[in-house]
């Protein structure tokens, strides 16, 4: 990876690379590593509304609005009405529990061969550095 002066295109290159090394492991299960990253948020969180998804996945609504549309055409979540008429919770279908289980298979196969590339001290360090950039400023 060519270094640059700015810390900011460093990091998109590096996320951008390993992003599609984790799109290229989990592309047969039907998902992008996003997409996966979206439905393994809602399965955590446990029917949670839009605004609770954008809050832990640090995406602007607008954006996440668009990608949960996305996976609801995939028949990989619903959307029905929350407390009030202006929220709506999100919940997988069956079909999205099977692609969250399929892709979680390739996802931690990737996952294994990362860390192990980095090794226990170099993983932990790579926590603390993530930790200093992305902690308020």
């Amino acid at each position: 990876m060519h270094k640059h002066e700015c810390l900011c295109i460093d990091l998109r290159t590096a996320a951008n690379t390993i992003t599609s090394l984790y799109d290229d492991a989990i592309r047969e299960a039907g998902v992008s590593a996003t997409q996966f990253n979206q439905i393994q948020l809602i399965r955590s969180l446990n029917g949670p509304t839009l605004k609770q998804l954008a809050q832990a996945s640090h995406l602007d609504r607008s954006t996440l609005g668009r990608n949960v549309r996305v996976l609801e055409n995939l028949g990989l979540l619903t959307m029905e009405a929350g407390a009030d008429a202006r929220t709506k919770t999100l919940h997988l279908t069956r079909k999205g529990r099977e692609t969250f289980r399929r892709a979680a298979r390739l996802w931690s196969a990737v996952q294994t061969k990362l860390s192990d590339r980095l090794g226990a001290d170099g993983r932990h360090q790579l926590d603390r550095l993530l930790a200093a950039l992305t902690d308020p400023l």
